[in-house]
């Protein structure tokens, strides 16, 4: 891509914030000022608004590249014609604010959410919530997780009042549709039940259902709620609660660090837990 030109003539007359300010908004498809147009010197016979339009189609090309690579499972329910559409009504209400296209489309699940029931899947809002946040726990650092030598080393009177916190590449993920059956499952066939779910991505991502209990346990963890109140909202819903099993788990899983009351920033995903049923 050959680069615009801009002339001497009246850059005085823009500080650069404005002038980049103005050049960006061009790029992202409002109509280029008056002034901005005179600024831009003609190259190869191409006028100001056709230099513009090689940006602006450049872009935007980009911009959609970029939510297709982020979003494959998500296309593939909405459909090729249907998700290259709401690509670009996304685009349009939603341009790049960083040089970093690895943080861009963050919000798509939730820009799903706001469009009319009967125009999506119901599972897509959720879906694509779930892609994002997998994608993330990808890329997050790693940290000294909780694990059994830890364990060991805590008094005997101090384990209840214990904080753990989900590591940077865990997370707790909640909704009312069958994301992960849609997520993995290629042939589109329709499921039902909703999802609890543990993610955690060291090595490999490992992808762990939970029971209605064992998510009430880790969540209330999530929240900064201490061991003791894990247990207590675990039991609320079963009174056979394995707190043995789901030590072991989240042990052997690494999803657990030890907190002083923070949270780690994937801690909860953004959807509400599923409903009770």
């Amino acid at each position: 891509m050959s680069s615009i030109e801009i002339t001497d003539s009246q850059c005085e007359a823009l500080s650069l914030a404005c002038l980049q300010s103005r050049m960006m908004a061009a790029v992202f498809g409002e109509p280029p000022e008056p002034t901005l147009l005179r600024l831009v010197r003609l190259r190869s016979g191409l006028g100001a608004e056709d230099q513009l339009a090689i940006y602006r189609h450049a872009t935007a090309a980009i911009l959609e590249q970029t939510l297709t690579l982020s979003y494959p499972a998500t296309a593939r329910i909405l459909g090729d014609i249907a998700f290259a559409q709401l690509i670009v009504d996304y685009r349009a209400t939603t341009p790049s604010r960083s040089g970093d296209l690895e943080v861009y489309g963050g919000d798509f699940g939730d820009f799903l959410g706001r469009l009319p029931l009967a125009d999506i899947p119901r599972v897509a809002p959720d879906l694509a919530r779930f892609e994002w946040l997998v994608a993330q726990l990808t890329r997050a650092p790693e940290k000294p997780v909780f694990d059994y030598e830890k364990l060991a080393a805590i008094p005997p009177d101090q384990l209840s009042s214990l904080n753990l916190a989900l590591g940077p590449r865990a997370a707790l993920f909640g909704s009312d549709h069958p994301v992960l059956a849609t997520w993995s499952d290629a042939d589109g066939v329709q499921h039902e039940q909703g999802d609890r779910l543990l993610l955690v991505c060291h090595d490999e991502l490992r992808v762990i259902e939970l029971s209605s209990d064992d998510w009430a346990f880790q969540s209330t963890l999530s929240a900064g709620g201490s061991l003791k109140e894990a247990v207590e909202a675990a039991l609320n819903l079963n009174s056979d609660f394995d707190l043995g099993g789901a030590l072991d788990r989240i042990l052997r899983l690494g999803a657990f660090t030890v907190t002083q009351g923070e949270m780690a920033p994937a801690a909860m995903a953004a959807c509400p837990a599923p409903s009770a049923p």
